[in-house]
Order: C-alpha cells, then sequence, then structure tokens
C-alpha cells in the first residue's frame, strides 16, 4: 500500500533538520517506525545528517525549486503491513509564495491531492516570524499582500492558508476515516518549563490565535499537536550542549514531547508524529 506525508511549513521552520534523525531513527529501528528496505537515493538526508555530526543545523534551502524528496517504505511490526511514505520537502520560501500568490504548481498540487496525511510545522523563536502589530486588521493584511509584497505575510495566516490547501487536497485514507495531520511546533527545547508542563497548543493559543483557532474547529481532518527538538537542544546558541551532543556520538538525541497520563513528557521516538499521520 502507498501512503503519501506531505511536510509543509514555512521558512525556518525545521523541516530539513528534522529528515536526517528522523531517517537515523527509522534506520536503526528503535521508535515505531522502521525502515523495512533501504530507500534508493538517501543523498538529501546524508547531507542533512553530515551536517548534524559536524554539531551545525542545515542550511535552510531558500529560494529553491529542487526536489527535496525522502521516500521509505516503513512497519511497525516485522511480519505486520509495511507503507511506502513519500516525503516531498518543499521549501518554505515555495509554501509561502505559493499562499501569497494563491497558486501551487501543479506537480505540488499532485502531490498534496496524492496524500492522505501531513506534517505541518511550526518553529519556536523563529528570525523568519512575521507578525502585524493589530491582529485585527490580519485580513485587510492579507488583501494588500498582492500589491505590497514588502510588507511580508503574517506567519498565523500563511499556516492557516497552508491548512486550507489540505483541507481542499488530502484524501480520506484507506479504510475511510478522515485524513490526519500532525503540527508539529519545532525547537520545542528552547521554551520555558511551564511552557512545556502546559504543551504545545497552549503555546499555539498564545503565540498564534488564529492558527489555534484554526485547529480547534477542522471537521475534516484529525488533528494531533507535538512539541518536538530533533537533535535535543540548541546547537547554534548553547556551546555547551553542542559539545555534549558531539562527545555523545551526534544521534538518537532528538525526542517528542507527547501526552501521556494527563501531563506532557518527552519521548526519544521522534517517528511519532509520522507514525500517528499515517496510522501505523
Amino acid at each position: 500500500m502507498t501512503r503519501s506525508i506531505v511536510l509543509l511549513g514555512g521558512p525556518d521552520s525545521g523541516k530539513t533538520n528534522y529528515i536526517g534523525p528522523l531517517w537515523q531513527a527509522l534506520d536503526t529501528g528503535n521508535g515505531a517506525l522502521f525502515a523495512a528496505e533501504q530507500p534508493e537515493d538517501i543523498s538529501f538526508v546524508l547531507e542533512v545528517s553530515d551536517h548534524l555530526f559536524a554539531g551545525d543545523f542545515a542550511p535552510r534551502t531558500e529560494h529553491s525549486d529542487a526536489r527535496r524528496d525522502f521516500e521509505v517504505i516503513v512497519a511497525a511490526d516485522e511480519d505486520g503491513p509495511q507503507a511506502k511514505i513519500v516525503v516531498p520537502d518543499m521549501s518554505g520560501e515555495l509554501w509561502r509564495n505559493a499562499v501569497m500568490n494563491s497558486e501551487i504548481a501543479s506537480d505540488w498540487m499532485d502531490e498534496l491531492e496524492s496524500a492522505s496525511g501531513a506534517l505541518l510545522f511550526v518553529r519556536v523563536d523563529s528570525d523568519q516570524d512575521s507578525r502585524p502589530l493589530d491582529w485585527v486588521t490580519s485580513r485587510a493584511f492579507i488583501e494588500r499582500i498582492g500589491d505590497d509584497e514588502e510588507l511580508g505575510l503574517p506567519t498565523q495566516v500563511m499556516l492557516c492558508e497552508l491548512i486550507r490547501f489540505l483541507q481542499i487536497t488530502l484524501a480520506n485514507r484507506e479504510d475511510g476515516s478522515l485524513p490526519r495531520l500532525s503540527v508539529v511546533v519545532t525547537a520545542w527545547d528552547r521554551v520555558d518549563p511551564g511552557t512545556f508542563r502546559a504543551g504545545p497548543m497552549s503555546y499555539l493559543e498564545r503565540e498564534y490565535p488564529l492558527l489555534a483557532g484554526k485547529l480547534a474547529h477542522l471537521d475534516n481532518l484529525e488533528v494531533n499537536i507535538f512539541g518536538l527538538s530533533s537533535v535535543g537542544g540548541d546547537l547554534k546558541n548553547d556551546p555547551g550542549y553542542r559539545k555534549a551532543f558531539l562527545e555523545a556520538g551526534a544521534r538518537d538525541q532528538g525526542w517528542v514531547s507527547i501526552m501521556e497520563g494527563g501531563i506532557w513528557v518527552k519521548n526519544s521516538d521522534i517517528t511519532l508524529p509520522i507514525a500517528w499521520a499515517i496510522g501505523l
């Protein structure tokens, strides 16, 4: 069976730096999913991994039309069903431009229409985050961006539009149930303990109220929210953590934040957002 998962998010949302650790987790088979077969081409994944092994985040793919696909057959059990996961990684700039121009290239539309699940990435403290001073004027703001693109597009408006793309295009799953959307709040290691305990949805309600409202009133998508630290800490701004990361072997240190027993906890299985989205 073929299940396609599409990754969406704006510039600097954490998509690229997730792919490298994700492949490591699938390859070692320590999580909910493992790679049942070796992919034909993992050059993009290896490029990302090389940066991480050196203790650096991978550079953003800004203003690039290059396909950054990652395809792998996965399973949850040795004798269980398998799924071919096709992850077309479109740069954040291209997603943003698609929203601003109210159109998307036909090949990317085909990818969306063949998918039954998606991951939407939102990054904590991104320097690419755009927020107008008055959210009440957001609708008027959107009407103006076609004539004045230098104003930029409010991040949460763009995210709401990406969800609208998914609502229009994603197909129901093979069992007839609704398509699934994993919302992944990246750089979750940067939040304070109180924010961590409150959970990523509470964070979205505070920082991106339009997005949180959209997620709370979806009737044609199943939604789950995850916090994510792809490598377990801040390699860029925390020299102490970078040193410890490299000394530990620069792998398998990421985690996701999930709800267990009524509290938010860290779980070392970073395959969980995809495992939930495809229903394995």
